[in-house]
Formats: structure tokens, sequence, C-alpha cells
């Protein structure tokens, strides 16, 4: 029998201890002791995961752009999609194409748009064009996207009219401003009559050229990625990346840069020699 000797303990019947004592004495702490330690990132690790987030970055964002790019490319043929059918209608009401600009093909009056946005029940703001909000803040339909938010010639143009980046071509051949010899017609033929009795352009994306010798003369808003960015939005010949077209029987097509000549007096794509410079479709 083991004797508990110790002064002041209280003890169970059989002089066992109360308090757990007895235990820790003869088999040490009951409880079990956990040591924790963190483990810091060594810098080499830290350099991979970083080297890691910047590759996944660099993959991301020019596919984010891409798509974005794409979608801007899609919503500008569905524009000119929907001016060529609601020309299409047009003609089949009036049995001629609506009148172009009497000054410029890049003028589009606000009665034009409201014309074609009657058919398709499309909003159109109110007022005269002075009166319009800038391109952001239009109905997207109107403008080509990459237009959209350049600042480019905002407001009334001459003619006053809108500047869309499109130009509207129907009837060209008989037009004010061939008649009263603001513009004179090379390679004749290729805009859609008025009648409609031909397969021709009825609207292009804006390609113009401005009358100066200087290298950066081309007005375009289907540029490269490469593209320098200028307050007058004038690009070198090898910065246009092309110009989508919307034709008579309703199609709409793309015509790159590469089967575009321009630049020359005697291209096959130069329609327009106007007294404010070329235009190209």
């Amino acid at each position: 029998m083991v004797t508990w000797l110790r002064r002041g303990v209280e003890t169970r019947p059989g002089g066992i201890p109360t308090d757990d004592s007895w235990s820790r004495r003869f088999f040490g702490s009951t409880r079990l002791r956990r040591t924790h330690r963190t483990r810091a990132f060594s810098l080499i690790e830290l350099l991979v995961v970083i080297a890691v987030i910047a590759l996944l970055i660099s993959l991301l964002v020019p596919a984010l752009s891409g798509a974005r790019r794409a979608s801007m490319e899609s919503q500008c043929m569905n524009n000119m999609r929907q001016f060529a059918a609601a020309d299409t209608l047009y003609l089949n009401d009036h049995a001629q194409f609506p009148l172009m600009s009497d000054f410029v093909p890049s003028s589009i009056s606000v009665e034009r748009l409201r014309q074609i946005g009657a058919y398709f029940n499309m909003s159109v703001p109110e007022g005269e064009a002075k009166q319009w909000p800038k391109r952001p803040d239009q109905p997207k339909w109107i403008n080509c996207p990459f237009a959209r938010n350049s600042g480019y010639a905002e407001g009334v143009t001459v003619g006053g009219g809108l500047y869309t980046g499109y130009v509207y071509l129907g009837g060209l051949e008989e037009s004010s401003m061939v008649r009263t010899q603001l513009a004179v017609l090379v390679n004749k033929g290729h805009a859609a009559d008025r009648r409609g009795s031909n397969r021709g352009v009825l609207w292009s994306d804006i390609l113009s050229e401005f009358p100066t010798s200087e290298a950066r003369r081309f007005e375009n808003f289907h540029t490269t990625a490469r593209a320098g960015r200028y307050a007058d939005f004038r690009f070198h010949a090898n910065e246009i990346e092309g110009i989508n077209r919307a034709w008579s029987d309703g199609s709409v097509d793309w015509k790159p840069a590469a089967k575009l000549q321009i630049g020359n007096d005697d291209s096959p794509d130069l329609r327009i020699r106007h007294v404010l410079g070329n235009y190209y479709f």
C-alpha cells in the first residue's frame, strides 16, 4: 500500500488524493502538446508565383481583347445588314432607294436615320442633329462601334447630318453632289442605282483619303491593332485593316486591306473624287 505523506492534500477513502497530482507524478501530464510551426514562402517560391500570374495575364488579356474586337466587328456587320434591309423595304414601298446626301457620302441626316429606325421600331434621339447626344449615348445601331468612343467628328457634319462612320451610296450616280460637280465618279457601276436594278453597294464603312501628299492621310475606323493613335484620325495605308460593305441584295461582306488598292489615282477601288477628298468602297 502506498502511503501519502503530503500535508494539506485531501484524500479519498483508502488514502488516495482527490486531485490528479498522483497521476501526474506517476504518468506525467495527460495532455498532448502539439507544436505548430508556420513555414514562410521562400523568395524563389514567391518569384515562381509572380511569374505564373504574369503568364496568365499575358495569355488572358489578348484573348479578352480579341473577343471584344470580334464582338464589335459582328455588331458593325449587323448594323449594315439592318441598314440594307430597311432600304430594301423602302425600295418596295417607293420603287426607289432613299436619296443620299447632297454634299458628302459620310453625312447621314437625322431624317434618314429615322426612316431606318421606323422599319424596325428602333429608337432614335429626338430633335435636330445639333441637339443629339454624343455617340456613346446614341443607340448602338446608329454608329460604327469602332467610331462610337473615338470622339472624332462629333456633332453636325457638312450638309447638316451626322458622322456615324458609315457612308450611304444608294443612287450615287444620280446624286446632287455629282450633278453639281462636288464629286466625280471613278470606276462607275459599283454603287446601287436609285431604282435597285443592279447589285451594288448601298452602305460601306468610311474609307476616305484627304487631298494631301502626306503618307498619313486615310480616314477609317477599322485599323490594325498596331495602328498609331492620332488626334486627327488620319492613318497610313498599312494601318488600314479593311471595310465592310452592304449590298442592295441584303448581303454584307468584308473586304480586307490586302485586297484593297488605295493611294493611287488609277486604283480600281477608288470610286469618288470629291473636292474634300477621295472615297473608296
